[in-house]
Parts: C-alpha cells; structure tokens; sequence
C-alpha cells in the first residue's frame, strides 16, 4: 500500500512485549498480541514512527526490563 510503513520485526516485538506487560504478564496470547501490533503498526502512514533516539530508549530500557 502507497504511504503506509511496513514496520520491522523488532518494532513489533517492543510493542507486542508492551501489550503483555500491560496485561500483567498473562501467557498465552502472543500470537493475538504480535498480530495487533503488526495490524496497528502497518497502518501508521510512513515517518510517523518514532525518532531513532526514543526507539533506541525504549530497546534499552526493554532488555534491562528483560534481564532484570
């Protein structure tokens, strides 16, 4: 589609990971929860994802939250 991003694997893995933390940590969805975010993710228009810095963060913040 003309104008809409095609977001990476990556991207979708953050935001899925956001929507299970968001639930408590409650297992058995993540296929539900990547196929949502790749739908919402793919219909964001193109540039309108974050600046490079803020999703650089958000990967570091991510794998601490992960580690820890």
């Amino acid at each position: 589609m003309i104008g809409l991003r095609e977001p990476s694997g990556e991207e979708i893995a953050r935001r899925a990971h956001e929507l299970y933390l968001q639930r408590g940590g409650e297992h058995g969805k993540d296929v539900e929860d990547w196929v949502r975010t790749e739908k919402e993710l793919s219909q964001q228009k193109r540039g309108s994802s974050k600046p490079f810095v803020t999703r650089l963060i958000d990967v570091r913040l991510m794998r601490k939250h992960l580690v820890s």
